[in-house]
């Protein structure tokens, strides 16, 4: 069924396009084209010790389940620990990192609002070489998309 921007759909376990994003799997489970990009949905699997930097976004908010695993959370000012079964919200303009703590993979769940940009972002970051990413390529592209990555200065 389809309404003027969106279709409904269900998406099974184990199914959805899969990307390397910073070595990170994601499977995607809905993209602007099912949610007529009001929402981008995507599961995250980080291996221990991976994260995302430090970053804030001008135009979506994310809220992130955790399915499995321990994360280490930054929001604004104020560090968390995340663990399975907790809801974490990163609201635009609010700068944000998380890094998996465990010593396995986590497993998290997230839902971008709006989420029209994200599935171009997440190709271009999916197109990267293997290995340790160009740090200035990653902030170009975070950049084009409306984010921006906050390095710490030395």
């Amino acid at each position: 069924m389809q309404t003027t921007q969106s279709t409904a759909t269900v998406v099974a376990a184990g199914e959805g396009k899969i990307l390397n994003v910073l070595g990170h799997s994601v499977t995607i489970k809905l993209s602007k084209r099912e949610t007529g990009g009001n929402h981008y949905v995507f599961e995250l699997v980080t291996p221990p010790g991976l994260g995302i930097p430090p970053h804030v976004h001008d135009r979506e908010d994310e809220l992130i389940y955790v399915v499995e695993g321990e994360f280490a959370i930054i929001l604004g000012e104020k560090q968390y620990v995340a663990k399975t079964g907790d809801e974490i919200y990163f609201p635009k303009h609010i700068p944000h990192a998380f890094q998996n703590i465990g010593s396995k993979a986590g497993i998290t769940l997230w839902t971008v609002v709006p989420g029209g940009n994200f599935e171009e972002f997440f190709e271009k970051l999916g197109a990267l070489p293997a290995g340790e990413p160009d740090l200035k390529v990653v902030v170009e592209i975070f950049a084009e998309y409306g984010m921006k990555v906050l390095i710490p200065s030395n």
